[in-house]
């Protein structure tokens, strides 16, 4: 989707790319899996001059109703890891910046694009997902969206660093209903879903950028 773009560096997890977006640069980077290695990519990052981050990838779901290939965008997060612990209380609450937020939820409107908004939870341990059955359906009931295990690490240490931050997701399984696309189900929608949350996100920059 970049007009031009080129790779910038490769170390342990993160492989970065440096490209423009409609004359605007912008930096795509891989955090490694966890909160870890996420937050220390963000404070690097913030170290050089970065002062907006995205978290764009996938995650599981906790509403039957929201299929495989759907975008989320998080309004806030559930801490359920122990990283951030380092950053702030849990009781100090994961939120996107509002501008962020809000240009997410534009730039999907302006390409006609569905996303349920609302509370992500991160944990680390991917395979707990599946045996907290009733912590799962807890989360359900109060209208949690989905299950990631690094969108709080952006959020807290974009707040912790006064930088602004928002996180957009696609859904890759549904914790309910048991699909999943690595199962073969709907691999379809979830490529394009993949394709959505990026073309949304590079929107969002260049309106950001823009203000």
């Amino acid at each position: 989707m970049f007009g031009e773009s080129k790779e910038m560096s490769c170390h342990r997890v993160y492989l970065s790319f440096t490209g423009k977006y409609q004359g605007v640069e912008i930096t795509v980077i891989s955090t490694g899996l966890g909160c870890f290695s996420t937050v220390t990519c963000v404070e690097e990052l913030a170290d050089i001059g970065a002062d907006t981050f995205i978290r764009i990838g996938t995650c599981a779901n906790y509403q039957p109703e929201i299929a495989l290939g759907d975008i989320i965008i998080a309004t806030g997060c559930i801490r359920d890891e122990g990283c951030t612990l380092e950053l702030a209380t849990l009781s100090f609450p994961a939120i996107p910046d509002f501008e962020v937020l809000t240009s997410l939820i534009e730039s999907a409107k302006a390409a006609e694009v569905s996303y349920p908004a609302g509370i992500v939870r991160t944990c680390e341990n991917f395979y707990l997902r599946n045996r907290l059955r009733e912590l799962n359906r807890q989360y359900t009931r109060l209208g949690a969206v989905a299950l990631d295990m690094e969108l709080s690490a952006v959020l807290m240490a974009a707040i912790d660093l006064g930088k602004r931050a928002g996180g957009i997701l696609t859904v890759g399984s549904n914790l309910v209903t048991t699909e999943n696309q690595f199962k073969g189900q709907r691999v379809d929608e979830f490529k394009l879903g993949e394709r959505n949350v990026f073309k949304i996100a590079l929107e969002t920059i260049k309106r950001l950028d823009s203000q």
